[in-house]
């Protein structure tokens, strides 16, 4: 840590440390002289002042030693004083309120460099370090004079490199640019303004851009990369309009079920006017089974969705059926955030499936009679054979032989049964006649009707 603000104390002006230590011990010299040729011609009152410029300089350039070089030139001054004037007391009196003096000036002096170097290290560290990028810019040529390194990082430059390009060259957008300059010259700052810098690479890049006026012909800038977050607006901005636009019907929902968002097609599916219709209300408001809302919240506890048919109210309490996928949405961390449902109107295609139900039992309802027809016909033809047996003759052979031929056609009627049984089972199995009751134990007596 001491070795990284020793370098940050030298950092501006290293190379002439050497040559302000040179410079203060000549001037020291040179004063000292001055001072004993005064005394030898008896004019001191102008000579002691010299002594403040070498002070001055080793104060400001080495604060920490400042004081003790100022003692030591003191001291050195009273000593000539001394040698020259005999040790008159009135000379030493008046040198030694002029190294006090001396000596007061290098303490201030020193003060001030090093509160002023440890504001240096202060704000130089601030901007090196940032995580916003920072730039000084010269108003009058717009040229870069200095970068610290998430400017340049930001834009893919080394800082070095970064500084060597004129500030307009960075802009994808002249008129963001003019935009910039018109606020910066007009009120002295720019706020949080969202435009694209122009990377090495050639590509554009979001920044959120601030500036503010500063003395000496330059302005500060700072970025801050805010590309990353534009990209998540835009797919955001694309998937809302997915959503919205979307043929399903969609709604989206806390993890109490109060329904925070429905799409245009679940407006048109459900007859509302608007999302008044849904505010502050759950799902099972619009279910028309509590028993499939109790499996539906188990299935979203244990699976985190759940996937079939499901009977819903409209708005003006018309009962219809719809395919429903209902899922908990989770962030990165597995933690859930809503819940999202799709709804599809399959009341059309339940409606076919009922009618069809009715015809495929009709069928079976048939297929029975004909069973028992079988039976009621071979009884009275029984009758009848038993009765022209009676009557002996051509006549009687006549009758039997039509009885018999319709005793022929009622056995086709039962082998066609038998075929029929095979049918039935068919029916029972793929077109699940004979269950409608049960299915429809929690379907509205309305919907039935239909």
């Amino acid at each position: 840590m001491k070795l990284e603000k020793r370098s940050l104390f030298l950092e501006r002006e290293e190379s002439l440390v050497d040559l302000w230590l040179f410079i203060i011990v000549n001037t020291t010299i040179l004063a000292l002289l001055i001072n004993i040729l005064a005394f030898h011609y008896g004019t001191t009152a102008v000579a002691t002042n010299l002594l403040y410029i070498p002070i001055v300089i080793a104060a400001y350039w080495y604060p920490r030693w400042g004081v003790i070089y100022a003692v030591g030139v003191a001291a050195l001054y009273i000593g000539i004083v001394a040698l020259l004037t005999n040790g008159a007391v009135q000379n030493l009196a008046a040198s030694a309120v002029t190294c006090f003096v001396v000596i007061g000036v290098a303490a201030v002096v020193s003060s001030l460099a090093t509160h002023m170097r440890k504001n240096e290290v202060k704000y130089r560290g601030i901007f090196n370090h940032s995580e916003a990028g920072i730039g000084l810019v010269r108003d009058s040529d717009r040229s870069v004079v200095e970068v610290n390194r998430r400017f340049a990082e930001t834009l893919g430059y080394v800082p070095e490199e970064a500084a060597a390009v004129p500030f307009d060259r960075l802009w994808a957008d002249p008129s963001d640019r003019e935009h910039f300059f018109s606020l910066l010259s007009g009120q002295g700052n720019v706020e949080n303004l969202e435009t694209r810098f122009v990377t090495k690479a050639g590509s554009p890049r979001w920044v959120l851009l601030s500036a503010g006026q500063l003395a000496d012909d330059q302005f500060v800038c700072t970025i801050v990369d805010i590309t990353a977050r534009k990209q998540a607006e835009e797919a955001l901005i694309i998937k809302d309009h997915a959503i919205s636009s979307s043929i399903n019907a969609i709604a989206i929902m806390n993890h109490d079920y109060t329904i925070t968002y429905v799409n245009s097609s679940l407006h048109t599916l459900m007859g509302s006017q608007g999302a008044v219709d849904f505010t502050g209300k759950t799902l099972w408001e619009y279910v028309a089974s509590k028993d499939i809302g109790e499996t539906i919240k188990e299935a979203l506890k244990k699976k985190g969705s759940w996937f079939g048919e499901i009977c819903l109210y409209k708005i003006n309490k018309k009962s219809f059926y719809v395919l429903l996928w209902i899922n908990l949405v989770k962030n990165e961390r597995d933690s859930p955030v809503c819940i999202m449902a799709s709804f599809i109107d399959i009341t059309d295609k339940k409606q076919m499936e009922a009618v069809k139900r009715q015809a495929l039992e009709q069928i079976e309802k048939n297929i029975e009679q004909f069973a028992i027809l079988g039976d009621h016909i071979r009884n009275p033809l029984a009758v009848i054979v038993g009765l022209s047996s009676l009557t002996p003759g051509d006549v009687t052979d006549k009758i039997v032989l039509q009885a018999r031929e319709i005793d022929r056609i009622v056995t086709q009627l039962d082998q066609g049964w038998i075929e029929s049984e095979k049918v039935r089972e068919f029916i029972k199995r793929y077109y699940r006649v004979g269950m409608r009751d049960k299915e429809n134990a929690s379907v509205p007596a309305e919907f039935l009707a239909k």
